[in-house]
């Protein structure tokens, strides 16, 4: 019955779709950009969650996905290092005939360099593994390799960057570019916006953009309106809540209000707003350059 539902639910995606690991950047940044390992000059382990629907349904297709990313600062942080890994159970359909990996792991390198006034440039370069099942071959999967790249510059509460994540070597399948901006700026005592977009080019061009509060530096509220990570092509609304407790662990909640799920009874299939519930998880540890208390948005 799921197997059917989720036939039924790729045969809607007429155009190509990204890796998964790509959808889930709001709280994964690495995810789209190489340039950002061991930038923060800390040990960061983060892992991502994502259920939809939260509680199983009858006739209704469901999907639990797993993420995560570490990184940390080498050479007192002019250099970075870094690891990326996620496993799915729902996987999206690509215009070439595969559909889109569901298991990928991938090293991180990056380098950093400072000057003046709190300039930063940085580079980055992944490379990994990615599985990709073959669309109507049941069972069958190829593991190909892949690499990306990724370059960042940073002007304290300014960041901008450009990166291709993911290029495949056997040449097939879609390489998207990604475009990142984000700048954020104290509203009042202890209170900071953070503003952000990302562009993702490939055979059209989709906008993010996104807006986080910070309520004295206790509580972030977010929305993200997402068209360049969501399910089948569809925009995402994510609304987000994030938690520092103390200052090695940071969790943190979202949902997507645009959801949908198909739910199949019978001969009938219909489709419901159900959107993924992601559960955020985030531990950091001083690497002696003093930099784990600082805030950040």
């Amino acid at each position: 019955m799921r197997k059917l539902a989720f036939l039924l639910f790729l045969s809607f995606a007429v155009h190509a779709q990204q890796e998964s690991l790509r959808m889930a950047y709001p709280f994964l940044p690495l995810a789209i950009n190489p340039a950002d390992a061991g930038v923060q000059k800390i040990f960061s382990a983060k892992g991502v969650f994502r259920r939809k629907p939260l509680f199983q349904t009858i006739g209704g297709a469901t999907s639990s996905q797993q993420f995560m990313s570490i990184d940390m600062p080498l050479q007192k942080g002019s250099w970075g290092l870094g690891f990326l890994g996620f496993n799915t159970d729902q996987s999206f359909a690509t215009s070439s005939g595969m559909i889109s990996s569901n298991l990928g792991l991938a090293a991180v390198i990056s380098k950093h360099w400072n000057w003046g006034r709190g300039h930063q440039l940085s580079v980055g370069a992944n490379s990994g593994i990615n599985q990709y099942p073959i669309l109507g071959k049941s069972g069958s999967s190829e593991m190909l390799a892949s690499v990306g790249l990724g370059i960042a510059y940073r002007k304290e509460a300014l960041t901008l960057g450009i990166s291709k994540p993911t290029n495949r070597l056997d040449g097939l399948g879609e390489d998207p570019l990604y475009m990142q901006a984000s700048y954020y700026f104290p509203v009042a005592d202890l209170h900071t916006l953070k503003l952000g977009t990302v562009i993702r080019e490939d055979q059209e061009t989709k906008f993010d953009v996104n807006a986080v509060f910070w309520f004295q530096e206790k509580v972030g509220f977010g929305l993200w309106y997402q068209q360049t990570g969501s399910e089948f092509g569809d925009p995402a609304l994510l609304g987000s809540l994030e938690v520092p407790l103390g200052i090695n662990f940071r969790v943190g909640y979202s949902y997507d209000f645009l959801g949908k799920n198909v739910t199949t009874l019978g001969s009938s299939t219909t489709s419901e707003a159900s959107g993924f519930h992601q559960i955020f998880l985030s531990y950091n540890l001083d690497f002696g350059l003093g930099k784990l208390g600082l805030f950040r948005p």
